[in-house]
């Protein structure tokens, strides 16, 4: 327990460094921006998605899911580690404008982030410190239920992925070279697969033998007290993007959550009506 209030004061302390860089009124001002920018994504159509209630009512079968896990290596799986890496390199933007103090301060937060996502987990070293291993990576576990669900990571990597799975990837892979813009889609991606990935996970379950209360499925799921690992992520990111962002780019990043937001509810319904539903 001590070891994990010594992460979260980090993660606090991490976050309140990058208030300071900008300003408590910059900062609440972005705040507010961020906050409506959520409204925007919990009403979007692709939050209330029919995959949704098709997953939570276990209407899946095996072949299916296979399926849906192909096209999300494509979309999302492959490219998601690699965006937070971009978005730790990017942070040299900052510099120029709020200074070397700023781009450290966002970086150390990215940092816990990464540390997840690459298998690492607080408080568990044999010295009180972090632990972890290779086979704990998120897109390693990934792969593990790949292989679970029969496929190999060479027939995975050879899987030609829907038009809408490679506009997905796209997504994240046109917003490097802005650090602004990638931290946002950051921020809106662990916001929506905050809301997939119960009922991703409870549809596995449901049609497959995969336990899913371990390996990829049980990284990201609400817990018994309504909390994941998401949850973290998610604020992390939002308020990294209230250190990004500046009030003449409102706009122009409302515009790109709205065309994200439409992608990948595309994806989803391309799933449905295409190769998932069948």
């Amino acid at each position: 327990m001590e070891n994990m209030e010594k992460l979260l004061s980090a993660r606090q302390l991490g976050r309140d460094a990058i208030v300071v860089t900008i300003g408590k009124e910059n900062y609440r001002r972005n705040y507010q921006f961020a906050k409506r920018l959520i409204d925007r994504i919990e009403s979007h159509p692709l939050m209330s998605n029919p995959i949704l209630s098709k997953m939570n009512g276990g209407e899946f079968d095996a072949h299916q899911m296979k399926v849906f896990h192909l096209e999300f290596y494509h979309a999302f799986a492959q490219v998601f580690t690699d965006a937070v890496i971009e978005a730790l390199r990017s942070t040299t933007q900052l510099e120029r404008r709020l200074g070397g103090r700023a781009k450290m301060a966002a970086r150390f937060l990215l940092q816990l982030n990464l540390l997840d996502e690459l298998g690492f987990q607080p408080g568990t070293g044999s010295d009180g410190g972090y632990n972890g291993q290779p086979s704990l990576a998120h897109y390693v576990q990934f792969f593990n239920t790949m292989e679970q669900l029969g496929m190999s990571e060479r027939e995975v990597k050879a899987w030609l992925p829907m038009s809408s799975s490679v506009a997905c990837r796209a997504t994240f892979e046109n917003t490097y070279g802005d650090y602004t813009q990638l931290i946002g889609l950051l921020a809106v991606a662990e916001t929506v697969f905050h809301d997939f990935a119960t009922p991703w996970a409870k549809s596995v379950g449901v049609a497959t033998d995969i336990d899913v209360t371990t390996g990829y499925h049980s990284i990201h799921v609400e817990t018994d007290t309504g909390e994941s690992i998401e949850d973290g992520h998610s604020e992390d990111a939002w308020i990294l993007f209230c250190q990004a962002i500046t009030e003449d780019r409102y706009d122009e990043i409302t515009q790109h959550v709205d065309l994200w937001l439409k992608v990948w509810n595309d994806f989803c319904h391309d799933l449905l009506a295409g190769r998932a539903g069948k």
